[in-house]
């Protein structure tokens, strides 16, 4: 019995299009035989968002039908027809009530292949050599009980199943799928096919399959691989064609940008690409594959001229109906029978949901949510970070330093290190020294287009940082600078043409992963790599030579200059030309990172009041409601400062000094006071 395994939350509209695809429609068997196109459905998603999780899901799903799973990061470095057999190996498992699918053509073609036979110019007839091999395969494979091929004991080492119990098990059921078969269908079906489909007749299409394989040049090896590649799925059709199934056939395929991947995929879309029956009409393979990659720059597609990158689909978009709809016809390549569906983030209901199995976690939830935005891997750990911590003493100081909690060291004698660099470390598994480097000192900017133009990086190869962090799905639209991402109540209401000068509103950095590198910059030394003051030194000037305003008083804010930020924000709210435009520049100059963000001693609204008195003394005495309303909403923007969960301390602040400010801010006190309202507390 297959184990099921846990059911990823946020993929119900991959299950659908999953289920969509697999059925084969039809009113009657024939119908059914034709089939239909299937798309090659890509489950994109950035390091830990839970690619391999949604597959095993989904094999969990087809169980109990014909499929197969080959993951090309866990492996060395495949040719396709390698891997063809191994995802056939996979298929031809006997399922209950269901005759088991067989491979003749491929196999035929594999034992040609991988004999060992070498036919050299001089020696004796190719052909009798042939003829003397296969003779001794079918007295090997002859009798229900006859010895097992070398070929199958060489899969089995290369799948390491032989240490285990129960491999003779394994090699009875080889027996009786790949590559055992009756000999009369392996000769009959896999010696014509091989015939029919070239120049040489019998024989001596296999000869010439076999010197094909012997040879070293590129072209020659590709032959062979398209050959039984093509096999391998003229075995299917015939399978198919035979039984009338209902549903199609599954390839799991996890990390296709790693070890060749797309070098097999390619050749199978290729393939579909150039099937026709012999009257000429399109044929169909009744093979559905789904495959995961993290990096979207691998992976074919249609071109998203809004997001300069492939376009993704979200799974509660995609469906077969939306694919179909999208094909271009007549079509220039083969780029759109890719499916590419990004795999999303959890919503707070689903971070809740899987704290529900997690004990002691009571308020926890939100706090994740808020610092992960929902990657599904961090959110998972911070739950097990938050219980421990939660475990060891007061709740509200264990959130609030929960980042800095203790986390094993990859290394096995060295100490544990903090959560948010063991965090780091994951998600960016791929990034060499130098990348690393030049994205924490990218992640200051808002934008990363604007740290790259700003002249952070003066090494001429890190502009590609923005193409790669791009491929690696880590960027994405801005998060709504506004009451509801400070603790208060509302989200989106403040439009960016409200303003004069709105923020460009180009791709962000994930807010997450952005947190942890301002983190990595702010324990920055300085030395050879700009450290916090020196980049937003940096990007303030470039932005005033610029004439952004809101981004330059942001690296002012970031900088700890709080009178000038003041003296900006008091002179705006009587200049700009309403209350909403007033807001959208207060939000979004206090969306500034601050590089000691959290203290887990005072609470955070005492912190405030000090916080402002020490960074703008003159403000705090001339302007006291907006110098303390500008620093909350400034550390308020991290979530470890909105605790409790429940009543944030921060809002009672804030909330007050929008009142203050409305007092004495005539004509303009109205909307300040329906601000305020966004901060008080709801039951």
């Amino acid at each position: 019995m297959v184990t099921r395994p846990e059911h990823p939350r946020g993929i119900r509209g991959i299950e659908i299009l999953f289920d969509q695809c697999r059925r084969r429609p039809g009113q009657n068997r024939e119908e059914r035989r034709r089939g239909r196109e299937l798309p090659l459905i890509v489950l994109l998603g950035r390091r830990g968002s839970g690619k391999t999780a949604t597959l095993n899901w989904l094999g969990w799903i087809a169980s109990t039908r014909p499929h197969a799973a080959y993951d090309f990061a866990s492996d060395a470095p495949r040719r396709p027809h390698e891997v063809a057999a191994r995802l056939a190996f996979g298929l031809s498992y006997r399922h209950r009530n269901q005759p088991p699918i067989r491979f003749p053509r491929l196999t035929l073609g594999l034992i040609v292949v991988r004999m060992g036979l070498s036919f050299e110019l001089g020696g004796s007839d190719p052909r009798d050599e042939l003829r003397q091999a296969l003779r001794q395969i079918r007295k090997d494979g002859a009798g229900e009980n006859g010895p097992v091929l070398p070929e199958v004991v060489a899969l089995l080492q290369d799948l390491n199943l032989l240490q285990f119990p129960g491999a003779t098990l394994l090699l009875s059921l080889v027996r009786s799928g790949l590559p055992r078969l009756p000999v009369g269908l392996l000769w009959r079906t896999g010696l014509a096919w091989y015939g029919a489909r070239q120049e040489y007749v019998g024989l001596d299409a296999l000869v010439a399959l076999n010197r094909l394989h012997q040879s070293e040049t590129h072209g020659d090896r590709a032959a062979v691989d398209r050959t039984l590649c093509e096999a391998f799925v003229a075995d299917l059709r015939a399978h198919y064609a035979r039984y009338d199934r209902d549903r199609a056939c599954v390839l799991l395929l996890d990390n296709i940008d790693r070890n060749r991947g797309r070098q097999f995929l390619d050749l199978l879309v290729d393939i579909r690409e150039h099937a026709t029956t012999p009257d000429g009409r399109e044929e169909f393979d009744p093979l559905l594959v789904v495959a995961t990659a993290s990096d979207s720059g691998r992976v074919p597609g249609t071109f998203d001229p809004a997001s300069r990158g492939l376009r993704l689909t979200a799974p509660e978009d995609a469906s077969y109906a939306a694919w179909e709809r999208a094909r271009p016809r007549p079509a220039v390549d083969p780029a759109w029978r890719w499916y590419p569906v990004v795999l999303r983030d959890l919503t707070a209901d689903e971070v809740g949901k899987l704290a529900e199995s997690v004990p002691r976690l009571a308020g926890a939830p939100p706090l994740v949510h808020r610092l992960t935005y929902g990657h599904p891997w961090s959110v998972r750990r911070l739950h097990d970070v938050v219980r421990r911590a939660i475990a060891r003493g007061d709740a509200d100081t264990a959130l609030r330093t929960v980042l800095e909690a203790d986390w094993p060291s990859p290394e096995a004698d060295a100490p544990p290190e903090p959560f948010a660099r063991a965090a780091l470390r994951y998600l960016l598994t791929d990034a060499t020294d130098d990348r690393l480097a030049a994205l924490t000192t990218c992640a200051a900017a808002r934008e990363l287009d604007a740290a790259v133009d700003a002249g952070l990086l003066d090494d001429a190869r890190h502009p590609l940082l923005l193409e790669e962090v791009g491929a690696r799905l880590w960027l994405g639209p801005p998060v709504p600078e506004d009451a509801g991402t400070r603790g208060g109540h509302g989200s989106g209401y403040l439009p960016e043409r409200c303003h004069p000068v709105p923020l460009p509103g180009r791709p962000v950095l994930h807010p997450w992963l952005r947190l942890l590198l301002l983190r990595e910059l702010a324990t920055r030394p300085a030395g050879d790599a700009p450290d916090w003051t020196a980049t937003h030194t940096t990007l303030r000037d470039w932005y005033h030579t610029q004439g952004q305003p809101l981004d330059e008083y942001y690296h002012r804010l970031a900088l700890g200059e709080l009178e000038t930020v003041v003296d900006r924000l008091h002179v705006s709210l009587g200049t700009l030309p309403d209350v909403d435009a007033w807001l959208y520049e207060l939000y979004a100059v206090t969306a500034a990172p601050s590089r000691d963000p959290v203290n887990p001693g005072p609470p955070a609204s005492r912190r405030a009041l000090r916080l402002a008195e020490e960074l703008a003394p003159r403000s705090f005495r001339d302007h006291r409601a907006l110098t303390v309303l500008v620093t909350s909403l400034w550390l308020a923007t991290d979530p470890r400062n909105r605790l409790p969960v429940t009543a944030p301390e921060l809002n009672h602040t804030i909330g007050a000094m929008f009142r203050e400010l409305g007092t004495h801010a005539q004509p303009r006190a109205a909307g300040l006071l329906h601000e305020a309202h966004r901060y008080a507390e709801r039951a």
